[in-house]
């Protein structure tokens, strides 16, 4: 096996296959990445058993060459050495040779590594098979699908199913959302009317897809019982589903509120952010006290005092509330919105409260209040 191949398209699809390398598996093989090399161009395959990647760089791309003196064959090689190698490498072209499947020299024209390898047919088999329900989504609104919602998703593994994000296809909508029981992310967005499907994708593994997509228009999802497989620009992903049922969500979003405050996203932003620096807890905890004379952001510390600030731009109605919230939660809710201003819903001092852009109702934010002493 030999090629030599441009240094930028390597190292790109070098950087894209390391997505599916974790930093420890219990197959040493699984921290290798599998190199083919064909009339086609080089596929470069890497695994950790919950995701796989497959990418290629054809031998021709847009009238230019990418790879040039091949002779077919496939290899294995240390996927963070050879990453490390191709990165520090300084010439435009980076050349691979396999002798005896033993030993691949790799160099620049400068510098010259020779590394052990391992056979290509002991790399356990991976299924890159796309099957199941297929639709397409521009990339950028896959990317903002993921951002709206994946930071509500469970961080633990004590729930695994709230790790994962889910995806639900039915009339005509593509319903994302993400909770870990104490908040909730949704965001839909237009898709075929005959599409139908449910799946729950780990939130890490899309915040992953996402990161790959600079420069993509569209992706393709294909998704089965088992796993989901994303297709873009000589790219294939395929991860496995989380199994078991997620939690029916439609129920616990109300929809008849007794108290709405609209207010300034920034304003808000800024003020929940001073008043939770007296916090030592790792959930900061903010009060919110609203009336039609004032609305209030405070916090209480017994070790270092109390922070109270006044909101201006905004608008209350309803009676007077006071409910405290986890500082953090607020945030992110608000800023994944993404909206000049944002609209608050409560039905009272310890329900579920409702953040929402004003002008979009595809995203709707849920969270739970705290209580305090």
């Amino acid at each position: 096996m030999r090629f030599t191949i441009a240094k930028a398209k390597f190292e790109k699809a070098l950087n894209i296959a390391s997505h599916a390398i974790g930093s420890r598996s219990a197959n040493p093989l699984l921290m290798c990445f599998k190199l083919e090399v064909s009339a086609k161009g080089l596929e470069i395959t890497s695994s950790n058993n919950d995701i796989s990647i497959w990418t290629l760089i054809p031998i021709e791309e847009n009238g230019g060459e990418n790879i040039r003196s091949v002779i077919p064959g496939a290899t294995l090689l240390d996927a963070k050495i050879l990453s490390e190698i191709v990165h520090k490498f300084e010439g435009n072209e980076v050349s691979v040779d396999v002798v005896d499947d033993a030993i691949a020299k790799i160099d620049d024209g400068r510098a010259v590594f020779k590394l052990n390898c391992v056979k290509a047919e002991e790399y356990p088999d991976i299924d890159m098979e796309r099957s199941g329900n297929s639709f397409t989504l521009d990339s950028a609104g896959l990317i903002q699908l993921v951002d709206q919602t994946a930071f509500a998703a469970l961080d633990k593994d004590t729930r695994p199913i709230l790790t994962a994000i889910n995806l639900k296809a039915e009339a005509g909508k593509l319903i994302a959302t993400a909770t870990d029981s104490a908040r909730l992310s949704r965001k839909s967005t237009e898709v075929d009317s005959t599409l139908r499907f449910i799946a729950n994708i780990p939130a890490k593994t899309l915040e992953d897809i996402v990161k790959l997509l600079d420069g993509v228009k569209s992706v393709e999802i294909s998704a089965s019982s088992e796993k989901a497989v994303f297709s873009f620009a000589n790219t294939l992903i395929s991860c496995r589903l989380i199994a078991g049922e997620y939690p029916v969500s439609n129920s616990i979003i109300p929809q008849n509120f007794s108290y709405f405050l609209e207010v300034n996203s920034q304003q808000l932003l800024n003020a929940v952010d001073r008043a939770s620096i007296l916090s030592t807890d790792r959930a900061p905890v903010v009060k919110l006290t609203m009336s039609e004379e004032k609305v209030e952001i405070s916090s209480s510390s017994d070790q270092n005092g109390s922070a109270a600030e006044q909101l201006t731009t905004l608008q209350y109605s309803g009676e007077r509330l006071e409910i405290a919230f986890n500082a953090s939660f607020v945030s992110q809710a608000v800023r994944a919105l993404g909206s000049e201003d944002v609209t608050m819903s409560f039905l009272g001092e310890m329900k579920p409260f409702v953040i929402k852009n004003p002008k979009d109702d595809s995203i709707v934010e849920l969270i739970t209040p705290m209580r305090t002493r």
